[in-house]
């Protein structure tokens, strides 16, 4: 928790909320935002094509609160949830904030549709970032934070979702980045720099969290908090869910191990992912950034044994 003694940031956030039936629990979500400590929160949503009462809710909570709520209305259809985020982020960069005092920044937040955001989530990720800036805007920044898992009554599965992942998020740097995304979206405080340089996002990335943890780590800044500020919430329904750990694997022969290709869809993934930012930003990288991109990219293909010895030489650039 933040200390009550602690000033305000001194800023705005704008909220992207993505809706895709998501009827069941998205008025707990909009009431967690709205109910923020930090004072300037606004919310921007689009709902997907839902064939539930999604848009319902949606146009409530617009009607209560017209200077807080914003619905983006087009005729796209569904896009999915790396298409709608895209659009999201795009109407954020012309989304001018009412009552804001002048000179305040406008940071971008994202949100799932299914979680309880603690009330003082936006405050501490705000302070973070902005010592992250330290003053500069124009260099896109990004922080991110831990989870309590819980389930979808609420009850505690893991105070930690880091830990409960194993995730090292002790580990920020591109190449790290290109094998294994540590950073959870709806964790995530972002400048408008980081927007303007990740935008169009590919449409082979991954999702649109692991593009702009990318895009951070090649371009700018990243930081983590070691905290948990949301309940994120466990059910059926969800897109993208927390799971544990795997317990170690002991291998009953050498052969086995030698070609065991469970993680071949992966590497897969990773790889197209690689070779779209390279095509994106290949001239812009470093030539560290551009071989571990470079490297990144050939996991596609080979036989297991080459894809784990790539994925060692990755981790240790």
């Amino acid at each position: 928790m933040t200390s009550p003694t602690t000033t305000p940031p001194a800023c705005a956030v704008l909220v992207l909320l993505p809706v895709y039936n998501g009827v069941r629990f998205l008025a707990e979500q909009i009431e967690s935002i709205l109910n923020q400590s930090l004072a300037h929160v606004y919310i921007l949503c689009r709902d997907d094509g839902s064939t539930d009462r999604s848009r319902e809710v949606l146009d409530t909570y617009r009607q209560r609160h017209p200077q807080r709520v914003h619905v983006l209305a087009d005729d796209k259809g569904n896009l999915g949830a790396c298409g709608n985020f895209a659009e999201l982020m795009a109407a954020a960069l012309a989304f001018t904030p009412p009552d804001v005092p002048a000179g305040w920044p406008l940071y971008i937040a994202l949100s799932d549709q299914d979680d309880l955001w603690h009330s003082d989530k936006l405050a501490i990720c705000a302070q973070r970032l902005q010592a992250l800036e330290a003053g500069d805007e124009r260099t896109p920044a990004l922080v991110h934070a831990d989870l309590r898992l819980v389930t979808e009554n609420g009850q505690e599965i893991a105070p930690s979702m880091a830990r409960f992942q194993g995730l090292q998020v002790q580990l920020p740097g591109f190449a790290a980045q290109l094998l294994s995304n540590t950073v959870t979206g709806c964790t995530s405080l972002m400048n408008q720099a980081l927007i303007r340089r990740a935008l169009p996002i590919h449409p082979e990335a991954i999702m649109h969290d692991w593009w702009l943890s990318l895009v951070a780590s090649a371009f700018g800044r990243r930081a983590y908090i070691d905290q948990a500020v949301i309940d994120y919430r466990q059910h059926q329904a969800n897109t993208i869910g927390a799971k544990k750990k795997d317990e170690p694997v002991i291998y009953r022969s050498i052969l086995h191990r030698i070609f065991d290709n469970r993680h071949a869809e992966i590497f897969r993934l990773n790889a197209r992912q690689a070779r779209a930012f390279r095509q994106r930003f290949g001239p812009e990288l470093t030539f560290r950034q551009a071989l571990a991109a470079r490297l990144a990219g050939w996991l596609e293909g080979p036989p297991a044994p080459i894809q784990r010895f790539l994925y060692r030489v990755l981790r240790r650039l």
